[in-house]
């Protein structure tokens, strides 16, 4: 007896809709209509006999049943896309266009020689950055508007999958001119932050729950907060006032030297943070977008590690 076979466009869209919470959504995704998207959905479901998917308070959730469905969906798809990127890249070199996401920690400190090294072996590659926080980058990779995305390591959105870059942690930042108490790179307290003028990032952040969290734990009662998501106007505003900031030592790997900005590590307690890259489940990057990924993972690594003997720790994941 012949069974009725699943079609791989009906998988797509039980994935979409899933992901996306969505009909409207998924059908925008997949280009096509939400009529459609759901006349796949039944059809799969009626293929397989079971519902895959129930609405509850607003939200879809996966049923025994389909939490398989759509974890096996996830391999076929990146399979798939896989073998049509490896067949289409044997026909000639490394190139077309390559769009990407990193968090401004990274970019002032790996981007550049990254980059150099990856122009110099691949110059046919166009490449296309996006430097933004972490949600609205993974938000773009699941959207398919970016290939993959450099970010904190945290909750990750159903249909994103994130592989573990290294470990940093954070710095407290001042002055070099005005902040003559501690010699640069001296390991400091959280409580050196006792009466300080702290810049802190926006409750958007994933970092200022943690930060909050800890002064609150501590008893550490700052003068003044100001908040500031730039980074690199951070970086600017403490160069050459009395403001500090915590931030994380990728971003500080510049001023290592001390001349402008004094760093000093935190170490009581330690607060670290991990970076992933972060990819769509179901896509297959192609091969530029793996080259890519693979030279700033490498550049990342190398700045984390570079400051082993500061924080006296391993970069590895835990």
């Amino acid at each position: 007896m012949a069974y009725p076979a699943i079609k791989i466009r009906a998988l797509q869209a039980f994935v979409a809709v899933y992901e996306e919470q969505s009909f409207s959504r998924a059908a925008e995704r997949e280009n096509t209509t939400q009529s459609g998207m759901s006349t796949q959905v039944k059809g799969l479901e009626l293929i397989l006999g079971t519902p895959l998917l129930i609405r509850e308070r607003k939200k879809f959730m996966l049923t025994p049943e389909g939490e398989i469905v759509y974890q096996e969906a996830q391999g076929i798809l990146r399979s798939l896309m896989a073998t049509e990127q490896a067949v289409k890249e044997m026909q000639g070199s490394v190139g077309g266009v390559v769009r990407f996401g990193m968090i401004p920690s990274l970019t002032r400190s790996a981007l550049i020689p990254a980059l150099d090294e990856f122009k110099g072996e691949f110059p046919d590659v166009e490449l296309s950055l996006l430097e933004e926080y972490s949600y609205s980058l993974m938000r773009r990779v699941l959207d398919g508007e970016l290939d993959f995305a450099l970010v904190p390591s945290t909750e990750l959105p159903a249909g994103l999958t994130g592989k573990f870059i290294g470990r940093d942690r954070e710095m407290l930042v001042s002055s070099a001119a005005q902040n003559k108490d501690t010699a640069h790179l001296q390991s400091v307290s959280l409580s050196a932050l006792s009466g300080a003028r702290l810049i802190v990032p926006s409750r958007l952040n994933v970092r200022r729950k943690q930060f909050d969290m800890l002064l609150n734990n501590h008893g550490i009662k700052v003068a003044e907060t100001l908040e500031m998501d730039g980074m690199l106007a951070t970086l600017e505003m403490v160069a050459v006032t009395d403001w500090v900031a915590i931030l994380p030592s990728a971003i500080c790997y510049p001023d290592k030297g001390g001349l402008v900005r004094r760093l000093n590590p935190i170490t009581d307690p330690p607060i670290s943070l991990d970076y992933v890259l972060v990819e769509k489940a179901e896509a297959a990057p192609p091969r530029a977008a793996k080259l890519l990924a693979k030279c700033l993972t490498h550049h990342i690594a190398n700045i984390l590690a570079d400051w082993g003997d500061t924080f006296d720790i391993e970069n590895r994941e835990p």
